[in-house]
């Protein structure tokens, strides 16, 4: 004779013995599975003394397919552009950040407040940054800086200038360090870009560019 299965009793339904399985499942977890989890412990590898967060962060960016520019100077960055815009048909370019705005200006380069594409019919965005992170090449964003929440998503060319300083270790660093800033400017968003977009949601196929930037040049200022 079939002995019914533990937690089940005869005249249930198959939904009713199912249910009855995660109930006892539930019930008899071990409370302690997790307990030895370490959160503590950075589980990235440690940044090579020799190389630095700098060097770091360059290897891991250019790893992950993007340009990078170092610059010397402020002047070096209105030169390269200036050489950069013609000769990639970057004009126009759109810019919502107001400090990039004023940078621009200050130096006679041109902007539009608004998305236009280009000749090309491309969409080329320049934005300031929060942060760049070492141990995966990021970029750290937020809406309180390029005041917009589609420019991340929307343009098909992104430019970001960012300083030496800007340059931090980990993730949790950026985090930890930005997190006063971002309270007092009352930033709703912060997006962190590491590499070109990418997705296995099509067909279960590596599809990258299918949203999102394109390209994405880093100019590094260390004056």
């Amino acid at each position: 004779m079939k002995e019914t299965p533990k937690g089940e009793t005869k005249g249930t339904t198959k939904k009713e013995q199912i249910l009855s399985k995660i109930r006892n499942a539930v019930i008899e977890r071990s409370e302690a599975s997790f307990s030895d989890i370490d959160l503590q412990t950075d589980t990235w590898n440690p940044i090579r003394e020799e190389d630095g967060n700098a060097i770091t962060f360059v290897q891991k960016f250019k790893d992950l397919g993007g340009i990078f520019i170092y610059l010397e100077s402020e002047n070096e960055f209105k030169e390269c552009m200036q050489q950069l815009g013609p000769q990639n048909s970057w004009n126009p370019i759109w810019c919502t950040s107001q400090r990039m705005q004023e940078f621009l200006s200050q130096y006679g380069l041109s902007y539009s407040p608004v998305a236009e594409r280009n000749e090309n019919n491309k969409l080329v965005y320049i934005t300031d940054c929060d942060y760049l992170i070492a141990q995966t090449g990021s970029i750290v964003l937020s809406d309180a800086r390029t005041n917009s929440r589609e420019a991340c998503s929307k343009a098909d060319i992104m430019l970001v200038v960012a300083r030496t300083e800007q340059i931090v270790c980990s993730l949790n660093e950026a985090l930890n360090t930005a997190k006063p800033e971002l309270i007092q400017r009352k930033s709703n968003q912060l997006v962190i870009m590491t590499g070109k977009t990418r997705t296995y949601d099509i067909e279960q196929n590596l599809v990258e560019n299918i949203f999102g930037p394109r390209q994405v040049a880093v100019f590094l200022i260390d004056e």
